[in-house]
This record gives structure tokens, sequence and C-alpha cells, in this order.
């Protein structure tokens, strides 16, 4: 691939992906004559270093897996984490245990996964297995992770990093039931398969539609665990429904009714979600009362806040707060050595990756209601003209008043990845007097949320929660 074209397509959906719930309201976008909702949870399939064993690991072996998997998506919320028997018990006040098996084979695993081991004597828990059909235990500890233990960090964090929530009122919620449900997790080995069924299995809103036949079944007043599985070859189909860790009939026949497509190849998908009850008169659900401030492995390789004494070359205190993201999407996503390997010239303003892209810096503000901008150092993707030109323009002293496009190449604060690849035009640049170039800015973006978010003021609270928070006397 030239490194002036458009990477986002073969780069996202290359590989195994899958796919996480919209909320009530949200945009579509149609990759390969395909309708997806954009808020995607890409999740690939870690790369294999070694060969599997051949037996079942032992229960530590297998946890030691499960911990580095959430490690990865959270760096740090495993810190102070011990193995200890069947276990993984963390000292902020969660566990994940192995249970012992009562179905599947020699690959399968159960799992426990407990929120809050502070609520004694009955720990609240919920239950999930996962068998590795590779045969490589590898692969099971991170459809897990990407899939029930996403739920778990949500429900811990609680802020949409790891999974999407949907209330009870919500057009793909479950009524009665606030719902945390992670992404879809494809495992077959046809790539185009596994996407047209992550996308099925999503757009038919499984557990809306057929929620009058579980819920009255959901017992715990805590949290109840739902596995939604569809896999199988041509002509024998399984759609399963686990609640709480045991097959569901009458829901299970219910999705097997819903006319879910067929692959041409056996392919299975699979996503998990947490529902949690809700008050009759409405307001926030019961969560547990173990909390952690967690931020995933995207958002803390790719975000820095800007303090009074910024060393990234802004100096923003509270009155002009900002992040500063550290890297495109597309360049955060690739490995320590792919990324030495491609990356060719990074200047701190401009990083060219061969057969990915030409990104270019830029500013990003955003007008608050409490009369503060906040700015965003973003990313955008430029063709290769473009940036050809750009620095051209630079070296010309040509650059005041020079308009271009590109496409924006991060998600960005609470609007996420709702705005990631949405087309901006860029300008207001200009060559200071001590020679230094004032970044680009996001003027204007044909993209219907971006544009809001350029063109419309924001709620502080809304946008930057409790950070920067202003001085009394401002």
């Amino acid at each position: 691939m030239r490194h002036d074209q458009w990477p986002f397509t073969t780069l996202a959906l290359g590989k195994d992906v899958g796919m996480a719930l919209v909320k009530k309201g949200a945009r579509r976008i149609t990759v390969d004559g395909t309708t997806y909702h954009p808020r995607v949870s890409w999740i690939r399939r870690r790369t294999r270093k070694e060969e599997p064993p051949a037996k079942r690991l032992p229960d530590l072996e297998f946890l030691a897996l499960v911990r580095a998997g959430l490690e990865e998506c959270a760096p740090g919320v495993t810190q102070g984490a011990q193995l200890k028997g069947n276990s993984l018990i963390s000292p902020h006040g969660w566990a994940v245990a192995v249970a012992p098996p009562h179905h599947g084979g020699g690959h399968h695993y159960d799992l426990v996964a407990l929120p809050d081991v502070g609520l004694q004597p009955d720990v609240p828990c919920f239950m999930d297995c996962v068998v590795s059909m590779s045969a490589d235990p590898q692969d099971a500890a991170n459809t897990w992770v990407q899939t029930a233990g996403a739920c778990l960090l949500e429900l811990l964090d609680r802020r949409e990093h790891f999974a999407d929530h949907a209330g009870p009122d919500d057009e793909r919620g479950v009524p009665g039931w606030h719902m945390i449900m992670s992404g879809a997790v494809g495992l077959g080995s046809d790539i185009d398969e596994n996407r047209r069924l992550q996308g099925a299995l999503l757009e038919a809103n499984v557990l809306h539609r057929i929620a009058d036949s579980f819920t009255t079944d959901l017992e715990s007043p805590f949290f109840n665990g739902v596995k939604v599985f569809y896999g199988g070859s041509p002509g024998s189909m399984q759609a399963e429904i686990r609640v709480n860790g045991e097959r569901h009939e009458a829901a299970s026949a219910a999705m097997a009714a819903l006319g879910l497509p067929e692959p041409t190849t056996f392919t299975a998908v699979r996503f998990y979600a947490l529902l949690l009850p809700v008050q009759a008169s409405g307001g926030a659900p019961s969560y547990p009362t173990a909390r952690l401030d967690l931020a995933p492995d995207s958002v803390q390789a790719n975000a820095h806040t800007h303090g009074a004494a910024c060393d990234c070359g802004g100096h923003l205190d509270p009155e002009h707060p900002g992040f500063d993201l550290a890297l495109p999407h597309l360049v955060a996503e690739l490995s320590e050595e792919e990324r030495r390997r491609r990356v060719k010239s990074d200047t701190g303003a401009i990083i060219i990756a061969e057969g990915v892209g030409n990104f270019l810096k830029v500013r990003l503000p955003v007008r608050l209601d409490d009369g503060r901008t906040v700015v965003y150092l973003a990313w955008v993707y430029l063709q290769a003209a473009v940036i050809d030109d750009f620095v051209q323009r630079v070296r010309n002293d040509n650059l005041a008043g020079h308009r271009f496009e590109g496409l924006l190449c991060n998600a960005i604060g609470p609007w996420g990845e709702d705005v990631l690849r949405a087309p901006v035009v860029l300008g207001g640049q200009r060559i200071n007097e001590d020679g230094s170039v004032r970044r680009s800015e996001v003027l204007e973006s044909s993209d219907p949320l971006l544009g809001k978010v350029l063109s419309e003021t924001w709620a502080a609270a809304f946008v930057l929660g409790d950070r920067f928070p202003r001085s009394p006397s401002s």
C-alpha cells in the first residue's frame, strides 16, 4: 500500500473485528455495502507468540493470560494483583476465578468475575465460559477479556471506556434494566464471514427484542451476566443465551427465531452483557461500591493532559484546558516493533508512516459554557500531495491563509470514536516571528457531529468532568 492511501478499511477490517453497542440516536456508517453503528470496538486477535500447549492449562497459568489481557486493555488495573489458588485477586477489591469445569472439553474454561469481594458473606459475581476453538488457551483468554472482562472493567470504571451503556428506555436497551454491553468477537477462520455475522448480530438488537423471554429470570439484585452466542456451520447454526452461567432455553429459542443469517463456512460470534436493576423511580442503577479510575490503553497511549507547566510545548492552566494526543489512532494501534519499522519521520508535528499514512498535528478548539475553550492537539490524515504542499508552503513562507482538507485521526473527548475519520477543513496557521509555525486549526467539518462540536457551546462538566476546576475567584 502506498503511503498516500487512506488505510482505515484495510487495517480495521482486515482482521477479526467486533463492534460495540451504540446509543440511541447514533449515526451509522456503511463499509463495503454493510451498515454498521459508528461506535466500533475493533477487536483484534493478538499474534500468537508460540505453539499452543497440547493440554488444558492449569488454572493459574490461564489466569496469568487473563491478567495480561486485562493489563493490556487498562494499564495499571492489575497492579498488585496476585495469583492464589484458583483466583486472580486485586488489592482494589475485584477478583477473577476459574471454576471447576462442568461442561465442555479440555480447552474449556469457566470463569467467575467478582467485582467487589468486600460484599460479604455472599459475594456477588457473574459467570462466563470460554473455549479455545484453535486449541490455544491464549485465544480463550482474549475472548473472555474482550467480552465479559470488558464488562468487568466498565462496571468498575463506568465511563464507557471499555463497554457501552444502554438505559431501560433506550431503543437498544432491555426494559427495566440498565445494560453494560461489550463488543462482539468473531471466532471463525474466515475474516469476511466473521465481520458479516458480527454486524448481523449487533444489528439484530437481540437482547432488546427477546427481553420478554428471560428478564423475569434475572434474580440478582446486583448484576446479571448474559452471554449471547451465535455460531456453527451452514445448516447447523446454534443460537444460545446463557443467563448467570446457565443456558436459558426460552431465550435461546427466541434468539433462534430472529432469523439471523447463516455463514458460508464455520463461524461463531459472541458478546457479553451485564444487566443491573434500576429503581422504579428512575435514576442511576445500583453499582457495586468498589470503583476504579481506569483508562483504556488507547487513551493512556495517546492522551496527555496539559497542566500549568506542560513540557509538550504548551503552557496551559485551568483557564486554558487542553489535551495533547500523542499519536494518530492508526500509528498507536501498531506494535512497538512495527512502529519502529514503519515510521520514517516523526518531528512531533508531522509523522510519515510507510504503508500507514501522513499525519499532521493540529488544534481542535471546543467552546465551553463557562467562557473557556478546551484545545485538543489532535492528528489529521493528509494525502501525500496535500502534506507535500504544506511543507513547501512552510519553506516558502507562504502558509498564511492556506486552507486544506484531511480526515480526523483521533477519538476526541466525550464524543470518542464517533468523530474518528470525520472530514475536516484546516487553516489558521502562520509563521511566527521566531520562525516557528503556529499549528493549523480545525475550522469546520461536513460531519454532522463534529460540525456541532466545533460550532456549538458545550457544558464544561460534560467535556472536562472534574478536570481543570476553576478557582472560586474565576
